[in-house]
């Protein structure tokens, strides 16, 4: 081999091993250097895959393989890790360790009695970089008043401690408290114990103290307002005895009357258990239930005795009525009836046969039927017969005398008075007088100038009408030994009694109020006594 070939082979063989040399170097550094075993932080720093790779120039290729790497560099421990460069993985480690204490700072709080703080309550700020527990290194006494140290301690995931120190200051107000229905008024000290100081805010005097519900009364301490519940409750049952009851069958009674002593804080729902079968005579024990506004019930037992009712009503004051044609009659005037055991008894009136436009003779029926069904009826004549004159002869008769004894320039009260004189010098009594209409007692008393209290009222009463009055007639009632009408007048703006009949004695009844005329009637045999109620005008 000349020394050409020779040295060319040497070349060759050198280069070949060069070659392999740096392949297995390459093999070498490829699965052992281009990429770290591990890689170790303190918790809360970030990582990415080109802290991983050893090299320059892989750290811009470097990612972690999508879907095997996951980790939290806030919490402490080892995470697997694989990493992508090009086609190839790798296998490492992320270590997180947490070798730095939390920072933190607290502040004091306030509680009312018995209330608990969360221990993270009191913390303003905490600093570090995995989780924290926060706790009382010794347990706050919550039922002492006044100021306390307290002491948290703040432990990280890395087993790291630091502690903080404030204050606690128990307000000795009762956050709540609860009081049976229907106690006495509970006083402002019942909740602020421990707080001289505090400013009651709610009247005591708005709680309901038979309403159970949950009230709040707020306080004020160093300007900060406290809500303290007050917890209304019912627990006691109503209380009340039964009682025995004699009474007719076909009348029921209520539950509540058939009780006695019913007493409790809230109202009372007061019911029979079953049907006491009120129209159903005979002896028997009801029960009765009694529940209050909390739910709690009782139940009590009353005996009950029911007697068959057969006694019919009494129709009282149904007499007969004589009217003129075309007068309005009044069927219930002074008529009543009563029952031995209906207090709600009414009665009825068939006139359905009565024509008060033609003369003639027409029978009147009244009924009344009781609730167990007995029955009273009375009959009575209505006489209606023709009269001669009308309203309108009434008011000629009228026009005459007022144009002689009233004039423009009089008051109101000159007006009336003047009326009131004219009929009571004018009009000669006597003692009977018919009395089938105002208009027949007034044309009476202006033609003919004589008749009785009827005649003299019914004139005032035309008179009165004519002149531009509201005016009314009142009669006397109860009647206790005769009849007896006076008229009621409207001067200026008032109502006034005024009765032109003077007493024997010189009494003259102008414009007096109704409790001048008591006064008087109560001394003179109910001389002016009438029902207030018959009347839409009520007269002071």
């Amino acid at each position: 081999m000349s020394k050409k070939k020779r040295r060319i082979l040497i070349i060759a063989v050198t280069l070949a091993v060069l070659v392999a040399a740096s392949v297995a170097l390459y093999i070498y550094i490829d699965k052992e250097k281009r990429v770290y075993k591990e890689c170790s932080v303190e918790a809360g720093t970030p990582v990415s895959a080109s802290d991983f790779v050893r090299f320059k120039r892989d750290k811009k290729s470097a990612a972690f393989q999508y879907g095997t790497s996951a980790y939290d560099v806030s919490v402490p421990g080892e995470y697997p890790v694989t990493i992508q460069l090009g086609k190839k993985t790798y296998d490492s480690k992320l270590i997180v360790t947490d070798t730095i204490a939390p920072v933190l700072s607290a502040a004091p709080k306030t509680t009312m009695y018995g209330q608990t703080i969360p221990a993270e309550d009191f913390i303003v700020t905490m600093d570090d970089q995995t989780a924290c527990t926060v706790e009382f290194a010794t347990e706050p006494d919550y039922e002492h008043v006044g100021l306390q140290d307290i002491t948290l301690t703040c432990r990280d995931l890395g087993g790291n401690v630091a502690s903080a120190t404030t204050q606690l200051r128990v307000i000795g107000i009762y956050p709540e408290i609860t009081m049976e229905a229907g106690s006495k008024r509970p006083e402002a000290d019942s909740f602020a114990f421990g707080e001289k100081e505090a400013a009651l805010l709610t009247p005591l005097s708005d709680i309901k103290m038979d309403e159970p519900g949950d009230y709040t009364v707020s306080f004020s301490v160093d300007g900060i307002r406290y809500d303290s519940i007050l917890h209304l409750q019912d627990t006691t049952p109503p209380r009340a005895t039964g009682v025995d009851y004699e009474g007719f069958a076909c009348y029921p009674k209520t539950a509540e009357e058939l009780v006695d002593g019913l007493t409790d804080a809230t109202p009372v729902t007061v019911e029979f258990v079953e049907d006491p079968k009120f129209d159903e005579p005979g002896e028997r024990d009801v029960q009765i239930r009694l529940t209050d506004q909390g739910g709690n019930a009782d139940i009590v037992t009353s005996h009950i005795n029911l007697i068959a009712d057969e006694e019919p009503p009494v129709i009282s004051g149904a007499k007969d009525i004589s009217v003129i044609t075309g007068q309005a009659i009044a069927y219930k005037d002074h008529v009543s009836v009563t029952d031995n055991a209906d207090p709600d008894i009414t009665y009825t009136v068939d006139n359905s046969a009565v024509d008060n436009n033609a003369e003639g003779t027409y029978k009147v029926t009244y009924s009344a039927t009781d609730k167990a069904g007995n029955t009273a009826s009375v009959e009575i004549t209505v006489t209606v017969v023709y009269r001669p004159y009308t309203e309108e002869d009434v008011w000629e008769l009228c026009d005459k005398i007022l144009d002689q004894i009233i004039n423009d320039n009089m008051s109101e009260k000159e007006k009336v008075e003047a009326i009131f004189n004219w009929v009571d010098w004018s009009i000669k009594y006597q003692g009977h007088a018919e009395k089938v209409s105002w208009i027949q007692g007034a044309y009476d008393g202006l033609k003919n100038r004589i008749g009785d209290c009827f005649t003299i009222a019914s004139t005032c009463h035309a008179l009165y009408t004519r002149a531009g009055f509201e005016t009314f007639m009142i009669e006397r009632y109860p009647i206790t030994y005769a009849q007896h009408f006076w008229n009621a007048v409207k001067i200026d703006g008032v109502w006034y009694h005024c009765d032109a009949l003077t007493k024997d004695d010189g009494t003259r009844f102008f414009m007096w109020d109704s409790q001048k005329l008591k006064t008087y009637s109560d001394s003179h045999r109910g001389y002016h006594y009438y029902d207030a109620d018959r009347y839409d005008v009520k007269i002071p």
